[in-house]
């Protein structure tokens, strides 16, 4: 979707992953391009499997307070023709209590096409209603507000539609979304990954942001350790969430970052119109 990267000033999930899909191996720290379109039989999925699985994953969605993992994101703009690749390394962080969630992503590094590994430092922090960009590159720093302060919105919820990061809550609505079907288990490389395929049904809220998301559930914990995503104008998202650790404590302090005072800001309130 060319509009994120058009917008990546405002959005973190610009950020970029690998033409992998439900043909990837979880577990591959790389994947042969190109291969999210050549998907299974979705007939031959087993629906009260799906439903299980689905079942499994509300349960963890709905008891998750806390999650933290190492992040890898390949994006491939354009893989027929332009096949732009840049790829980054960092860390993830999520919260929930009762004032509201919160979300940060550091990327650490980053490499594009065949070009050197480099340190490039970003900081993407959301807490329901401020959407924040600290580049350490540009020496600048961006606030979007996204949403009123008297109500704040789920940050998944608000991610997903930008990056696909599915799976971590409201997984009720998935089954309206999508079309859910099995990734047959002798394509991943252990029995440790159950694997969906997730179509947007016609009325569906992501049909003009994908057109086809593959996740794969981590089953010590059921939640998702890797997600290939087709966008609508043939991007290629791979997110890979690594060394995860859920319900473990993180201080609020995560997410407030101070910007340094001789970056260069820029505040957009939201536009209530």
């Amino acid at each position: 979707m060319k509009r994120i990267l058009i917008t990546s000033a405002l959005i973190f999930f610009t950020a970029y992953p690998c033409a992998c899909a439900a043909t990837c191996k979880p577990d591959k720290s790389s994947c042969p391009p190109h291969t999210i379109r050549n998907t299974h039989d979705a007939s031959r999925s087993d629906p009260n499997k799906v439903d299980n699985i689905l079942s499994r994953l509300n349960q963890s969605a709905a008891r998750l307070k806390t999650y933290q993992a190492k992040i890898r994101y390949l994006f491939i703009q354009d893989p027929e023709f332009l096949d732009s690749q840049t790829l980054r390394k960092g860390e993830l962080f999520y919260k929930k209590d009762a004032s509201g969630s919160k979300l940060r992503v550091t990327f650490n590094t980053l490499k594009q096409d065949d070009g050197d590994e480099e340190n490039h430092i970003e900081h993407y922090i959301f807490d329901g209603v401020w959407l924040v960009k600290i580049d350490f590159q540009l020496e600048k720093a961006d606030f979007f507000q996204q949403a009123p302060e008297e109500q704040p919105i789920d940050v998944f919820e608000f991610i997903s539609h930008r990056f696909p990061l599915l799976g971590f809550t409201n997984t009720a609505g998935l089954r309206k979304d999508f079309d859910i079907t099995l990734i047959p288990s002798k394509e991943a490389k252990s029995g440790n990954f159950k694997g969906l395929r997730l179509t947007p049904t016609r009325d569906s809220t992501y049909k003009n942001d994908y057109s086809g998301i593959s996740f794969w559930l981590d089953t010590a914990t059921f939640l998702p350790a890797k997600i290939a995503a087709e966008s609508t104008e043939g991007d290629i998202y791979d997110i890979q969430l690594l060394e995860s650790k859920v319900n473990k404590k993180i201080k609020n302090a995560v997410f407030k970052l101070e910007t340094p005072k001789h970056f260069s800001q820029n505040i957009a309130p939201l536009n209530r119109k």
